[in-house]
């Protein structure tokens, strides 16, 4: 198979460096709205209500970006004043006032309103049509965004361990961290742009790396609504997922043992990390388990990919919906395995934190059967001139699924926390159901691949 194109690891890059400051941001979000010494106890009363509608709203701005970059702005002017946008409002939220902490969010919603779905779509107009590396260059562009996902919540915990031992203060440290992230994801942008070639819009009258034959208009209106059956099922699988950003952060914080053991204790001092990795309790940094799920999607992808090219070779690889589905009952088994938590720690104690580590190994593993692909399905089943409206709907789907996950955050301290993650893998099981219920439909909605 023919090697990437060079403009595909200055994306890889651009978005890792994005993603830094994002999750940077998002790893602390919560414990920062919750944290008593804020002094707006406004923040404190709504956290989990903010979080919802932040998740919301950072989701959907994607699909008028799309549009905005297709008809008048183009790709690359997206990404800038996208990248522009985020990284004023990493900076306006290291000030310590609440008319700046709305107006980073305001900003960072539309930044990655008009940077997200840009520089997804630029990785699939570095290829020609039919292009077979398609899939695995999506795949790669998720290592990325994973890598950045992965380094940014140790960046936020050193720092919060570093100034002033985790006291307040030190959040709005982390929240300039996050846009230094995005400054460097502008200048790695910049300088490589020779790199990144193409055209710049979808509309532009030039070859597209797609297909070009006209598809039957019946054709592609099933193509279409298989999408809506994807977008449908993935919005409750964000739902549950989104608990990493919200209620994770609670259960690690307030319910799981974080006392190292003596071995991990010797080893942090063994390299002399105590002062950046424990708080000023001895504990493990608080913000520490938003590292678990993007240190698994960088480990397990490259073993998920050679798996299903071993099913391929024997012609017993599923369907995209079969992995659309086994994600479901994979994260149904996620939650579970919490629910199994929640009751031995009976709902108010400190567990052992494998519950929560075995959770997010299992979760992530359901994960990268719906996520990595999401963007390369849409462009192989949306019409290519409504494809940045479509593309914007996987983000939508995202949004509504973001949303969602505040607002079943709101009833953590109401439920029992067993009741709580039983829902949660209820409701992917009912996502897996509606899957399973579409199957046929969905997968005869499949282009053929070429060879």
């Amino acid at each position: 198979m023919r090697r990437h194109p060079a403009g595909l690891y200055v994306l890889f890059f651009t978005e890792m460096w994005e993603r830094f400051g994002f999750y940077c941001m998002s790893a602390i979000f919560l414990l920062y709205m919750k944290d008593k010494q804020n002094g707006h106890p406004w923040l404190q009363n709504n956290a989990s209500q903010i979080l919802g509608l932040y998740l919301g709203f950072v989701y959907f701005t994607p699909f008028f970006g799309g549009i905005l970059a297709d008809q008048f702005l183009g790709y690359r002017l997206s990404i800038y004043l996208g990248g522009v946008l985020m990284g004023a409002g990493y900076f306006l939220l290291a000030i310590d006032h609440l008319a700046a902490f709305f107006g980073g969010l305001f900003c960072i919603i539309l930044g990655n309103g008009l940077f997200k779905p840009n520089i997804s779509t630029m990785v699939g107009k570095l290829y020609p049509a039919g292009d077979p590396r398609l899939d695995s260059a999506y795949t790669i562009f998720y290592m990325g965004i994973n890598i950045g996902a992965f380094i940014s919540p140790f960046t936020a915990t050193v720092l919060c361990n570093y100034f002033r031992k985790g006291t307040y203060d030190a959040y709005h440290v982390a929240f300039a961290a996050a846009g230094v992230g995005m400054i460097i994801s502008l200048i790695t942008f910049f300088l490589c742009r020779k790199w990144v070639g193409g055209e710049d819009r979808p509309t532009a009258p030039i070859a597209s790396n797609v297909e070009q034959e006209a598809v039957p208009s019946s054709i592609q209106s099933h193509r279409h609504l298989a999408l809506l059956v994807i977008f449908g099922v993935v919005i409750l699988f964000w739902m549950a997922f989104k608990q990493n950003a919200g209620t994770f952060n609670l259960w690690f914080k307030d319910h799981t043992v974080r006392t190292p053991q003596p071995w991990l204790r010797e080893a942090i001092e063994a390299v002399h990390l105590e002062r950046f990795l424990l708080d000023s309790e001895g504990m493990l940094g608080k913000t520490l388990q938003s590292m678990i799920n993007p240190f698994f999607v960088v480990a397990f992808s490259p073993l998920v990919v050679w798996f299903w090219s071993q099913m391929r070779k024997q012609k017993l690889e599923l369907s995209t919906p079969g992995k659309v589905a086994l994600g479901m009952v994979l994260t149904a088994a996620a939650f579970g395995l919490m629910f199994i938590g929640g009751q031995s720690g009976g709902d108010t104690g400190r567990v052992s934190g494998w519950f929560l580590v075995g959770a997010y190994a299992i979760l992530t593993l359901g994960e990268l059967c719906l996520s990595p692909m999401g963007l390369s399905l849409v462009s192989k089943l949306a019409a290519r001139r409504q494809r940045s409206a479509w593309m914007g709907g996987w983000f939508a789907a995202t949004a509504i699924g973001g949303y969602l996950s505040g607002a079943i955050g709101g009833f953590w301290e109401e439920w029992r926390h067993s009741t709580f993650f039983a829902f949660l893998a209820a409701s992917s099981l009912i996502a897996f159901g509606v899957m399973m219920a579409f199957y046929s439909y969905v997968n005869r909605a499949m282009p053929e691949t070429k060879k």
